[in-house]
């Protein structure tokens, strides 16, 4: 048999990888001049490929995981724009802008035949949804039946559930006039699973398991291995193994066989549901109080697609209004639990702030009744705190692809400790954008800007007390016509616990499992307490608060 010697073997592997790494070369240099040389990031590794993720700590090679989120606006600053480049080479060439600037972002969001919204079917677990929907008219047709869902009758259910649900939460407590807490997430996310699964599903869970867990949820139904609880409190805690594991690895440990059978079991349950609502007809359920119940967002998805499939226009399919439920179930859990959280966090931090809440509240309610579906508009300052929350904590970036050569006008970037006046700033410049790259609405920069937003480090719900905030800069619930349909069920959600909760307690930094540094600006110790790490949002690693009873 023919052996190369040792020293023809080496040969080939440096030309190998001197040619590998040629073609990187002539990759990079041809994605240089498509963008004319605009500064950026380069890196050889997609930060979210294999090696990518396995070299994220090492400059030019990758970008870690957080790294947007540790740098906000600073990337903006140094390239002197409020747009910055990407180039990666590997294992593709891939272009992509960053942009944190409102007016720009607000063209890019209305222009969808230019910067259509990228497939994204990572989410179409159960099936295809308005989340998912790339095609602008595919995503009109989801639109139309599920934006009714979001009635005003639901709104209404979502405040009665939460408040059901709060005032639960002070039973468990009983009579403390202390309560610590762990982890506030540890109370946030059953807190917002309940109110989705009840205003979502139209299937109420009590808060503890022992406290009357009745049969159609705690029990375990006939040909079903795991109950309707279970299924959907796994499912809600086992979403990124799902996502990230390959179907045929999820039975090699105990819990993804477990996660795997809770989306199976929910499918079931899902399936179920719409038989029975469709068995139900027209006939409209009440509680114990002649509330109409049949108001959550399962019967409304259901019934407007019926009535779409009457006219025999776009009607869902099953899989398709599963899918919709589902990203509802998502949605509608992770982002406001955590934001919730946040928000406690902040009030915790900032006592002159949780103060000025408690003064508005007692103002609108100043017989210290528990609010009304009726007084959710007038408690402003609960929505501004939660704003708040959500413009310092953001959702990550929302993604773009451009279908052509195209330009955007961009305004430059504010430097370190600017002010601006007297147009100081005023600057723009056209920036080419080649067909092909992905335009990335960098949430971060934007609600960081201090263009749009005065001390934007700064926790300063008062910026949102007035009515001429800048609304094009604020994208927690993204924007345009893709926007969050599910924005108000959130905010009734946010401000009905945010009011409860200061109304009867005072929410304060837990000593104990929280070093408490007297004389402390609460800047600063927000950056202690407050730390995050990134998911589908970002979310508290942990936040150990108190709840005191108020006199």
């Amino acid at each position: 048999m023919f052996h190369l010697p040792d020293s023809c073997l080496v040969a080939l592997c440096g030309l190998s990888i001197l040619a590998f790494t040629l073609v990187l070369y002539i990759r990079y240099q041809n994605a240089i001049a498509l963008i004319n040389g605009f500064p950026g990031i380069r890196t050889v590794f997609d930060p979210f490929s294999a090696p990518g993720v396995l070299t994220s700590r090492i400059p030019g090679l990758s970008i870690p995981h957080m790294y947007k989120w540790e740098q906000k606006y600073k990337l903006y600053q140094e390239t002197g724009w409020d747009i910055y480049s990407g180039i990666t080479i590997w294992p593709k060439l891939s272009v992509s802008f960053s942009v944190a600037d409102a007016s720009a972002i607000k063209e890019i969001v209305q222009n969808k035949a230019t910067f259509p919204k990228p497939a994204f079917a990572l989410l179409a677990l159960y099936g295809p949804n308005v989340v998912t929907a790339s095609n602008n008219e595919e995503a009109k047709r989801h639109k139309k039946v599920a934006a009714p869902a979001f009635s005003e009758r639901n709104n209404k259910l979502v405040w009665r559930e939460t408040s059901r649900i709060i005032e639960e939460i002070f039973a468990h407590w009983g009579s403390k006039d202390i309560v610590p807490v762990d982890h506030i997430v540890d109370i946030t996310l059953p807190l917002a699973l309940h109110v989705i699964s009840a205003a979502g599903f139209g299937r109420p869970i009590p808060w503890r398991g022992d406290v009357g867990l009745g049969a159609q949820d705690g029990a375990i139904p006939v040909g079903h291995p795991m109950s309707y609880q279970e299924a959907i409190e796994t499912v809600c805690k086992g979403i990124f193994t799902k996502l990230l594991v390959p179907s045929w690895a999820m039975g090699l440990t105990k819990r993804w066989k477990k996660v795997a059978m809770a989306f199976d079991e929910l499918g079931k349950y899902m399936s179920e549901m719409i038989e029975s609502r469709r068995d139900e007809g027209d006939r409209i359920k009440t509680d114990e109080d002649g509330e109409l119940y049949k108001s959550d967002l399962f019967s409304n998805l259901l019934s407007a697609s019926d009535a779409e499939l009457v006219s025999e226009k776009g009607a869902l399919s099953e899989r398709e209004l599963m899918g919709n439920i589902f990203v509802f179930l998502l949605a509608g859990h992770e982002t406001t639990a955590h934001s919730l959280a946040l928000a406690m966090g902040l009030l915790a931090c900032y006592p002159e702030e949780q103060q000025k809440l408690r003064d508005h509240i007692k103002s609108v309610l100043p017989d210290g009744r528990l609010p009304e579906y009726e007084d959710i508009p007038l408690l402003t300052r609960s929505l501004a705190v939660f704003y708040e929350a959500t413009r310092l904590f953001p959702v990550p970036s929302i993604a773009k692809t451009a279908v052509c050569d195209t330009t955007l006008t961009i305004n430059a970037s504010i430097p370190p400790g600017a002010d601006i006046v007297d147009g100081k700033f005023d600057q723009q410049k056209v920036v080419f954008v080649p067909n092909g790259a992905f335009v990335m609405l960098d949430v971060f920069g934007l609600h960081y800007n201090p263009r749009h937003w005065k001390d934007p480090n700064h926790f300063n719900p008062e910026r949102f007390m007035s009515a001429d905030w800048n609304r094009d800069a604020f994208m927690t619930f993204s924007a345009g016509s893709r926007a969050c349909l599910g924005r108000r069920f959130s905010e009734i959600e946010a401000v009905t616990a945010l009011t409860m909760i200061t109304m009867r307690y005072k929410i304060e930094l837990n000593g104990d499992l929280f070093h408490i540094i007297h004389g402390e600006t609460p800047r600063a110790t927000r950056e202690r307490l407050l730390k995050v790490t990134q998911g589908i949002t970002l979310a508290p690693v942990r936040l150990p608060l108190l709840f005191r009873k108020r006199d």
